[in-house]
């Protein structure tokens, strides 16, 4: 069994399960001494794990799917069999312009979620220009919400609006040196935008689906069949740490952790609010009370399932990112989504999983129960607030 591991993040909220499982000795508990490699971008990411100098890494959840079908530029096949946690993202828009629709169109920002239609009657009639946001990667959630939300406002993509890839920790500087308008990221990065009186949030990805997808672990399929004992260990050892960060006062001790210079390095304030449910929109608003806004463990957030794999198939076809469809979709996404391996570590560990592979397809506002499973698990609301996200 391969016991020491180097594992990739990017400087970003939600990687708080691999620090957990480190700091509270999760890792070691089961046998495993890894090393937490803080990198630059998702594609550096993707790089550093095809190549094997990286075991494994947090990861967007479409990554392994793009990396399987061979469209993100390496074509070397991976895996999940963990979600390391639901929600967690926002699109933010510079302070200037949603200012000036709060000004000309504030009947634009009445509704719950916000829509772009504001943006694109202010791009009508005040600014003649082409607005940019920026993206995180190509093959994420985050660019998936943020093209759903800007067309969802009537904005055409490539005419009204270009789309940029830029890592997530630099996003504020771009929005501050003018460079783009807005832009879909995670934590800590549009509460800093906000602190900074810079960007005010428009959205959250909670605002736009109920309790949707957001990273995974992901490792190369070559690594898992090589090192099946090692990936169950990991598995089992993030698993108790995602339990662990649920826990509320757990939160508080994390944020701490997370404020270190090895991982986020950002101040306590911009970190440990939204890990506490306490979600800042725009510097002169109170906080919003947002508990599902990091989801660590509960509604069976780190199982891997198939229909978050298919809605992201959807995307891609619907996106141009992929011409044709896979002619075996079912075959495909139980290659990448490995649920056999969750199902097993969380039988080791007594904890309930589900049956199924594929989410009931239930739009609701209330929590519901989820009976195809070992026990039955409480489930969050899971309403998808765009037309364009029910793919």
């Amino acid at each position: 069994m391969k016991q020491e591991l180097r594992i990739g993040f990017l400087p970003l909220t939600d990687c708080a399960v691999l620090v957990a499982a480190l700091e509270r000795g999760f890792f070691e508990k089961y046998g495993l001494h890894v090393t937490l490699q803080r990198e630059v971008s998702w594609a550096n990411i993707r790089d550093r794990v095809a190549f094997g100098e990286l075991d494994a890494a947090h990861m967007l959840a479409p990554m392994p799917l793009a990396a399987t079908l061979g469209i993100d530029g390496l074509g070397i096949p991976m895996q999940a069999a963990f979600s390391l946690g639901l929600n967690g993202s926002a699109i933010t828009v510079a302070s200037s312009l949603m200012e000036a629709m709060r000004e000309h169109y504030p009947q634009a920002l009445c509704t719950a979620p916000v829509r772009a239609h504001g943006l694109k009657r202010l791009l009508s009639a005040q600014v003649p220009r082409k607005l940019v946001f920026g993206c995180v990667y190509p093959f994420s959630q985050h660019h998936y919400l943020l093209q759903a939300w800007l067309q969802d406002g009537g904005l055409a993509l490539g005419q009204d609006v270009e789309i940029r890839v830029i890592p997530p920790q630099q996003m504020v500087e771009s929005l501050a040196q003018g460079q783009i308008d807005g832009y879909c990221a995670g934590e800590p990065w549009n509460q800093q935008a906000v602190s900074r009186g810079i960007g005010q949030v428009a959205v959250t990805s909670y605002d736009l689906w109920n309790n949707g997808p957001e990273k995974v672990l992901g490792v190369t399929q070559a690594w898992a069949e090589a090192n099946p004992e090692t990936h169950q260990a990991l598995l089992c050892a993030l698993l108790e740490a995602a339990h662990w960060l649920d826990e509320p006062h757990n939160r508080v001790r994390i944020a701490e952790l997370l404020t270190r210079p090895e991982y986020l390095d950002v101040p306590l304030a911009l970190i440990q609010p939204p890990l506490l449910g306490r979600y800042r929109y725009a510097p002169d608003e109170p906080e919003r009370l947002l508990p599902d806004f990091n989801v660590f463990a509960r509604y069976a957030a780190n199982f891997p399932w198939h229909s978050h794999g298919a809605y992201f198939l959807a995307q891609m076809h619907a996106t141009g990112q992929l011409a044709t469809l896979p002619a075996d979709p079912v075959a495909l996404l139980a290659k990448v989504y490995c649920t056999p391996l969750y199902r097993l570590a969380a039988e080791t560990l007594s904890l309930p999983y589900p049956t199924v592979d594929y989410l009931p397809s239930v739009h609701c506002l209330a929590p519901w129960v989820l009976r195809d499973a070992s026990q039955p698990i409480a489930m969050g609301n899971s309403y998808v607030a765009l037309e364009r996200l029910r793919l």
